[in-house]
């Protein structure tokens, strides 16, 4: 398992491309975990997802609590947490009416 500065350096990493303009391809995303069901909640002062996980590599298929979530698509359908990247199914709850960059700048 990677260790935290692991996590740090490569999460950073993941940012900075996504800064400018960058976004993952399919061939980026084939290991990333499925999350469906899922919400945005707030752990102590750092947004996470909750959701049904599948294919997690260590906690197999069931309810999780991610790790920080630093960024999610405009489309809502991958995010990318302090651990890893997630493909988004179907979200618990109704779509918010305004995107996502109106709030995050």
């Amino acid at each position: 398992m990677p260790s935290l500065a692991e996590k740090v350096a490569s999460a950073t990493a993941d940012l900075r491309r996504l800064a400018k303009g960058w976004r993952p391809s399919e061939t980026d995303l084939i290991g990333a975990v499925g999350l469906k069901n899922w919400m945005v909640a707030i752990d102590g002062e750092m947004p996470v997802l909750i959701g049904e996980s599948v294919g997690h590599p260590h906690l197999g298929d069931q309810w999780i609590t991610t790790s920080p979530v630093l960024w999610i698509s405009e489309d809502r359908t991958i995010a990318r947490t302090l651990s890893r990247w997630y493909r988004l199914g179907t979200s618990a709850l109704p779509p918010p009416k305004e995107p996502l960059s109106k709030h995050y700048h």
